[in-house]
């Protein structure tokens, strides 16, 4: 088949990679897929095996300007690329830039699945502290996503949740949850990983990896650790990870530092995917710091199945559809309090976990995609 695919964010130079480029890699296997280049972050180009098609105009840095202004450009690429590429089918997910791919798909007759990876209303308004503008942005990323769904043939999406919420606001859905590559995230040496941070592998190394942005409480863990760790000399915070649009992780280095616990902390900045794994590894104790509540209740985190394929405990807001996966490594807070004793009590009693992440691995998930694709472009040619 070949599939166009317009993803959420600039797909060669971000630097953390979305669930698009694990599955859609993997269908590249096998399959010819394009995707139009949105040049609006500055990392490193990532290989891929994508056919990459430049569709910036305007090379605004600012997300929001960015696919604001390229909007007509964007619909003029994506139109063309669908003619000119005699695209089977277009998978979006995109807001702004999904808007030009599903008015572009319906306008050559090619049938669209719309791949929800988050609540959008939500995530954009997130990323702003002025309530007004938080409201403003969380009703105009609705309708906008209302659109796209509406005009789309199939909607997938990433948490049983999700699919009751979509279900609820009148619209069918998939479910294809994110996943884990089980050849990178496995166990390993944990003393090899302290080391190469230059812990003691004596440390108990309390540790959270992804996005450093303000949905994760990380400033609530962070005054939590410094209570704890007056009494425990051996416990180490390493946050892995950056933030790419606030400057939240620069605000929880200056607390760390308000409260004196500056040499107890390691921040490590943004990190390659490959390394990932080691820099796990190196933590005794892994964290899903989940807020606010309307996030938790939606919420399947992608970290939540890296942690686990790497044999770790995990503290965890309660998060329901993951607490319904489960696993004997899961621990759940809800409050401070207990966030603190569980700590401790994790501490005090170290273990280990074998949790079996086969149904999860991003290779079963790329079928599951592939499956849908297949049976909407068969439906189209009959």
């Amino acid at each position: 088949m070949r599939i166009l695919l317009v993803s959420t964010q600039d797909y060669i130079h971000h630097p953390v990679p979305s669930r698009h480029h694990y599955i859609f890699e993997e269908l590249a296997k096998r399959h010819e897929v394009h995707v139009p280049h949105f040049h609006v972050s500055e990392g490193k180009e990532r290989e891929t095996r994508l056919i990459v098609h430049e569709a910036t105009k305007y090379p605004f840095k600012n997300p929001a300007l960015h696919y604001l202004f390229n909007a007509p450009h964007h619909y003029k690429v994506i139109k063309g690329l669908i003619e000119e590429e005699e695209i089977d089918a277009v998978v979006a997910s995109h807001v702004l830039a999904g808007t030009a791919a599903v008015k572009a798909a319906k306008k050559c007759g090619v049938p669209t699945i719309f791949d929800l990876k988050d609540w959008f209303p939500d995530s954009a308004a997130s990323y702003y502290k002025n309530p007004v503008l938080k409201w403003t942005l969380r009703n105009g990323v609705w309708q906008i996503t209302k659109y796209n769904l509406g005009m789309s043939d199939q909607i997938t999406t990433v948490s049983p949740s999700l699919v009751e919420r979509l279900n609820d606001r009148g619209f069918d859905a998939k479910l294809i949850t994110n996943g884990v590559n089980t050849d990178y995230f496995k166990p390993m040496d944990s003393v090899l990983g302290k080391r190469r941070l230059g812990l003691d592998e004596d440390d108990f190394v309390i540790g959270f990896s992804g996005s450093v942005e303000r949905w994760y409480a990380l400033d609530q863990v962070i005054k939590s650790f410094a209570k704890i760790s007056e009494g425990e000399g051996d416990l180490r915070l390493l946050v892995v990870g950056g933030s790419l649009f606030t400057d939240y992780d620069q605000e929880l280095e200056k607390l760390t530092k308000k409260l004196g616990i500056e040499d107890k902390v390691v921040f490590s900045g943004l990190v390659e995917y490959e390394e990932l794994p080691s820099y796990i590894s190196a933590m005794d104790l892994c964290l899903i710091p989940l807020l606010p509540d309307d996030w938790v209740d939606i919420a399947l985190p992608n970290k939540f199945f890296e942690y686990s394929a790497c044999g770790k405990p995990i503290l965890s807001t309660p998060i329901p559809d993951m607490i319904k996966i489960g696993g004997e490594n899961l621990f759940i807070y809800r409050d401070m309090k207990e966030f603190s004793d569980k700590v401790l009590e994790i501490k005090n009693s170290p273990r280990s976990f074998e949790v079996d992440m086969t149904n999860y691995s991003w290779k079963r998930k790329a079928r599951e995609m592939e499956t849908i694709i297949a049976n909407l472009v068969a439906g189209k040619n009959r």
